[in-house]
């Protein structure tokens, strides 16, 4: 608190070394844009994140070069003792460090403390006006990266349409400031909770032939959502949800069994008829001589078929459950565990970050790892948090998320990140009230 030149050179050294990155990334771009005439969605975005690097640099050179003789602290005791107060209660509660995940609100709140007693930083002419610059700086850009946005709109389903389960149907859509190589994920819900995953498509605006999970209950409470996959833009991420819409289940067609009895009963009279007509004795001899000449060969040449057939279908589904069996669970408190994807790491030791892969919107979720909970109850924001767990190198791991709410737009969708020292892997993991996504994570033997 007494030597706010000694903590702003700090901050100064850090934002000199962000800042000569952001400008360094930023040229490249414009040279780029120079040679081509041409930029992505993607390049843009990251140029519009990084251009005030330049000025950043210079904000950060100046605050180096102030004088403490620009410190003129006075304090308010009261106010000041609130401070000593919180950094006392820091100490006892963090005694070695302060978790990731609190890190950001025990700043804010001692921050505001300096601010009331004016002292320490908050009483520093250079830092203020450091901070101004910056934050002057930081507002323009979020108004920049504001218009390349991207967006979805789903053009179908509507509010008057009518599906039959378990389809096929289409899925059509409109977007803005989305690539067409960036992809899609739908879901479909039913009164807000998510009853089936659509599927990941690309963004050609249009999925056909989308099978519907049968067994859906009929209903007008149906909705599809869509979410960005991996957005560009970190702040922000296109959704969007149809309005309600229904689906019926298909109808048992009678047309077909109609269709078929009249040509049984067709052909049957015409053999039975021409021998009555005659004798009615004459029937007794004729009916078993087709019957055996008919029946006979077809029993015959059928059994060797259906026989090989059987034995192929049991083989293909014999060796793909084998696959399928590894997961410990596929059920957990009542919901159902989809496994998404299998990782094969080099280390028992990993480091896991997650954050919201959407809207920051009040997503509560635990994290399990083979059964056991290793995050409990975290609100999911854009702020990564990291931790290391360590793998059992004898089985596969199942990692699956946990909703404990749906926040304002379910599902809850959580960006995670598995790094095992020598690479990294980005998936995406969905929960609600009724189903958790998970993956396999195998240690390399």
């Amino acid at each position: 608190m007494n030597s706010p030149d000694i903590v702003s050179a700090e901050v100064a050294k850090a934002s000199q070394e962000q800042s000569l990155k952001e400008y360094l990334m930023a040229y490249e771009i414009a040279k780029k844009f120079k040679e081509t005439n041409s930029l992505s969605n993607e390049e843009a975005i990251k140029f519009l994140e990084n251009r005030f690097g330049y000025s950043k640099l210079n904000f950060a050179k100046n605050l180096t070069e102030a004088s403490v003789e620009n410190y003129n602290p006075s304090a308010n005791k009261k106010n000041a003792k609130k401070v000593i107060s919180k950094i006392n209660f820091i100490k006892k509660t963090y005694p070695s460090k302060i978790p990731l995940i609190n890190v950001l609100a025990e700043l804010e709140e001692f921050y505001h403390l300096l601010q009331e007693a004016n002292i320490g930083l908050t009483a520093y002419v250079p830092y203020n006006n450091f901070k101004n610059s910056v934050y002057k700086l930081n507002k323009q850009r979020i108004n920049e990266r504001i218009q390349w946005r991207s967006s979805i709109e789903i053009t179908y389903p509507t509010s008057g349409t009518v599906w039959i389960a378990p389809g096929p149907v289409e899925i059509k859509w409109t977007t803005s400031n989305l690539d067409e190589s960036k992809n899609i994920k739908f879901f479909l819900t039913r009164d807000d909770v998510v009853v089936q995953v659509l599927g990941v498509f690309e963004n050609n605006h249009i999925a056909k032939d989308v099978k519907l999970r049968k067994g859906l209950p009929p209903g007008d409470k149906y909705k599809i959502m869509g979410i960005e996959l991996f957005p560009l833009n970190k702040y922000h991420i296109a959704k969007y949800a149809t309005p309600y819409f229904t689906i019926k289940k298909e109808d048992i067609i009678p047309e077909e069994v109609i269709a078929e009895v009249p040509t049984e009963v067709e052909e049957t009279p015409n053999v039975v008829l021409e021998a009555p007509v005659e004798i009615a004795e004459v029937l007794v001899e004729p009916v078993p001589e087709p019957a055996k000449v008919v029946e006979k060969p077809v029993a015959e040449e059928q059994k060797p078929i259906e026989t090989t057939t059987i034995a192929e279908e049991e083989t293909k589904k014999i060796v793909v459950p084998e696959k399928v069996k590894a997961p410990n669970r596929t059920v957990f408190e009542g919901r159902k565990i989809s496994y998404q994807k299998e990782l094969l790491v080099d280390s028992e030791i990993i480091t896991i970050s997650l954050y919201d892969h959407g809207r920051a919107d009040g997503d509560i979720v635990s994290i399990y790892l083979n059964g056991e909970q290793i995050v409990a109850k975290h609100v999911l924001t854009y702020k990564k948090r990291s931790f290391d767990v360590k793998l059992n190198i004898n089985k596969s791991n199942d990692l699956f998320l946990y909703a404990h709410n749906l926040g304002n737009y379910p599902p809850n969708t959580v960006s995670i990140e598995i790094k095992d020292g020598s690479k990294a892997e980005n998936i995406i993991l969905n929960s609600d009230l009724s189903s958790c996504e998970a993956v396999l994570i195998n240690v390399k033997q």
